[in-house]
């Protein structure tokens, strides 16, 4: 038995733990710091934009300045995100409380229809913070890009959605873990299925592009 390499992944274990923990306590503190409202959305693309550097960078960085860097040049866009995520399911939750007054086959009609959009939503929803964090394109190609890479990763939609559920069951069962954990692990949960996206589309980037033009990454 390697006991090196064992001992070497539970300190590397235990120091993505601390990471975790220290970046749901600044998420918490910026979201705070930015009255609740106007301060999740920020904190949530800084959360992003860290974990994706901790993945690529292969200098070490200073977490802090980062995670307030990205919170301050990104406030306002991330905050119209969070605006768009906030007032969708807000519409979302408003229609389908209104669908069971309807007659059963006018419901059928607009239940469809209110699927169809609930599930592209849903999808644009778990894709733009990390393509938000990832590319260097026009605000609007941010909810193109997310909707593109969601449909034509439906699998990865679905893994995140199985990350997201186990993380779920395991606040629920551990809810002390709520405290340092909350934000910051279901986030790394969908930054590492993510990152597989965009690294398959950047080894296939000669043969195919999202748009017709050159991202910078």
């Amino acid at each position: 038995m390697n006991f090196s390499g064992f001992t070497g992944f539970i300190n590397e274990t235990c120091e993505w733990l601390m990471r975790l923990a220290f970046l749901n306590i600044l998420w918490v503190l910026f979201t705070v710091l930015g009255f609740g409202i106007f301060g999740w959305a920020p904190a949530t693309a800084a959360m992003f934009s860290v974990l994706r550097n901790r993945f690529f960078a292969e200098e070490e960085f200073s977490t802090i300045h980062m995670f307030r860097t990205v919170y301050k040049e990104e406030f306002v866009k991330s905050n119209v995100i969070g605006l768009f995520m906030v007032g969708g399911s807000w519409s979302l939750y408003y229609s389908l409380s209104t669908l069971i007054y309807l007659q059963s086959s006018v419901m059928i009609l607009f239940g469809t229809i209110f699927f169809i959009f609930a599930i592209l939503f849903f999808i644009v929803c778990l894709f733009i913070f990390p393509v938000f964090s990832h590319y260097q394109t026009t605000f609007r190609n941010y909810f193109r890009y997310s909707l593109m890479l969601g449909l034509s990763h439906l699998h990865i939609c679905l893994l995140m959605v199985v990350g997201l559920g186990i993380t779920y069951i395991l606040f629920t069962s551990f809810p002390g873990l709520m405290l340092f954990y909350g934000i910051s692990l279901p986030v790394t949960c969908v930054v590492v299925l993510s990152l597989k996206v965009f690294i398959k589309l950047e080894e296939k980037e000669q043969t195919f592009s999202l748009s017709g033009e050159n991202l910078e990454y």
